[in-house]
């Protein structure tokens, strides 16, 4: 009797360890594509009879959407090699390609679990990875392209699958893709572009950080450009106001060489009558970084507001010469800081009864205003069609005031 049962016993054991596929991971290993495989996994995964089956499904699904996206990507170079014109499915080879990354990242979720026997046995992931690396690629080859289209919608979902896959466990370590990945920067930037056409803010704020990251220097200050511009534009209420002085606050702290932060903390200070934390910032980054020009332009600005012009005066002549649109501005509003002041003077010296100034505060007035002219002048020379600033009314008052008819009527 105890023999008997002992063979049952076995009996019992030879099965469950010889037990073949279960009837829903059969159905799904003969699906014919990938469409009807994906299909089958979405209604009977629960019924697959443990982690084994699971990766054995999805590897099905990568087999076939990978076959797919084979087929016209293979049709595609021949055409371009061949100088032929055979028919390709794009937008299927792609709608495949991605099909194919989502699988393989499934597959490697339950090929890496223990079996029942507490063993891993990965199977599936370097055939799987060494085949959807060539997808990533091609991915993002046609993100650019749909992106240059205008094509937002499905540009950005060939970024955001390209950069959600590096971040992947399945390519954890795979040189290329989660490291050393020289693409990783023009990915983020164009996926971070069609995020912010699509308003999908978050997303956009997210990507343009990782191309900020990169070491090219194009990819590095585009992505931070956009990245203040995302942040700029997504206010929508009152909150988001004040979200982005702390917003710029957390980016000044950790990028605090970028001027292009500097710049937008600054203005959004100004724009809500922070002018101390403006002068405070200026004071501060003068110190810190001393061949600086724009903290001298943001505390000239103000001192010009409060119409302290020789304060103003002398923090513009700290900005540095060159031919920078913040040099251009700095000594067009030195210039009319001397013309204000000038202008100023006049009025307050000028005879009640005649209007006139007596001889040495004339005198006085006309250096005041030729000194005001050497800056206009200065303006003119650098932007003589008037693209950025507008020297040409104020130049020509001071040509008029001070007797200098035929330069006036040249600005005529």
């Amino acid at each position: 009797m105890k023999k008997l049962m002992m063979m049952a016993m076995m009996l019992v054991a030879s099965a469950t360890a010889f037990a073949g596929d279960s009837d829903a991971l059969k159905a799904i290993l003969k699906a014919k594509d990938y469409a009807e495989a994906q299909s089958l996994i979405n209604s009977s995964l629960a019924q697959l009879a443990n982690n084994e089956e699971k990766a054995k499904a999805y590897n099905k699904l990568v087999d076939l959407a990978y076959e797919k996206y084979k087929k016209e990507d293979d049709t595609k170079t021949t055409n371009a090699v061949m100088q032929k014109n055979d028919p390709v499915d794009t937008e299927g080879m792609y709608a495949a390609g991605k099909i194919a990354l989502q699988a393989a990242m499934e597959c490697d979720k339950y090929d890496q679990q223990p079996n029942e026997k507490g063993k891993v046995a990965i199977k599936f992931r370097q055939k799987n990875q060494d085949r959807t690396k060539i997808i990533r690629l091609s991915l993002l080859q046609a993100g650019i392209e749909l992106a240059n289209n205008d094509n937002n919608k499905d540009a950005f979902e060939n970024f955001d699958v390209y950069l959600t896959t590096a971040k992947s466990a399945f390519f954890e370590g795979v040189d290329g893709v989660s490291k050393n990945d020289p693409n990783l920067g023009v990915a983020a930037f164009y996926g971070g572009r069609a995020a912010y056409n699509l308003e999908k803010y978050a997303k956009a704020i997210e990507y343009f950080k990782i191309g900020i990251a990169d070491t090219a220097k194009q990819i590095h200050d585009l992505s931070f450009d956009f990245l203040l511009y995302t942040l700029r534009n997504s206010q929508k209420t009152a909150a988001d106001s004040a979200k982005f002085i702390t917003d710029m606050l957390d980016l000044y702290k950790e990028y605090p060489d970028a001027e292009q932060i500097y710049s937008s903390l600054s203005d959004a200070y100004i724009s809500k009558g922070m002018n101390a934390e403006v002068i405070k910032l200026a004071d501060e980054r003068m110190a810190k970084y001393p061949d600086s020009s724009l903290p001298h332009v943001y505390k000239a600005f103000l001192l010009m507001q409060d119409k302290k012009y020789d304060d103003a005066i002398a923090e513009f002549a700290k900005v540095k010469e060159d031919k920078s649109p913040v040099f251009l501005n700095s000594i067009f509003n030195s210039a009319v800081c001397k013309y204000n002041k000038a202008s100023e003077f006049n009025e307050a010296n000028s005879d009640l009864r005649t209007g006139r100034l007596k001889p040495a505060d004339h005198e006085k007035f006309m250096n005041m205003l030729k000194d005001a002219q050497g800056d206009f002048e200065k303006a003119k020379e650098l932007d003589p069609d008037q693209l950025t600033v507008k020297w040409q009314y104020l130049l020509h008052n001071v040509y008029t005031l001070t007797g200098q008819t035929e330069k006036a009527a040249a600005l005529e």
